[in-house]
């Protein structure tokens, strides 16, 4: 079943929530009813996940430049020597008992 139906300028989506929320909801959209109004539920919605994309889009962004940089770290302590091989530092430790690094 596909979730978005294709529009032009929105896409329907349908949300698990919380059974205590969706009758508060109906009932909020009824009594609001009565009173000749009408609840913007759409607009708060998007709203709130506006809100909730932007921070997770910046988190995401951090988080990749974080890993970049860590990435960038070891490639160039691979490049200068400062990380060997793991089967050379087995044979440092086997032929004098502790690392050449120690």
């Amino acid at each position: 079943m596909v979730i978005f139906k294709e529009e032009a300028e929105t896409k329907r989506m349908i949300f698990n929530i919380r059974g205590d929320l969706a009758d508060r909801l109906l009932l909020a959209k009824e009594e609001a009813r009565s009173f000749g109004k009408r609840l913007d539920i759409e607009t708060t919605v998007n709203k709130a996940i506006e809100k909730f994309l932007h921070k997770a889009e910046k988190r995401i962004k951090e988080e990749k430049k974080k890993q970049n940089l860590f990435l960038q770290s070891l490639e160039k302590k691979v490049a200068v020597g400062v990380l060997s091989d793991s089967k050379d530092t087995d044979e440092s430790v086997s032929k004098t008992g502790n690392s050449e690094t120690a």
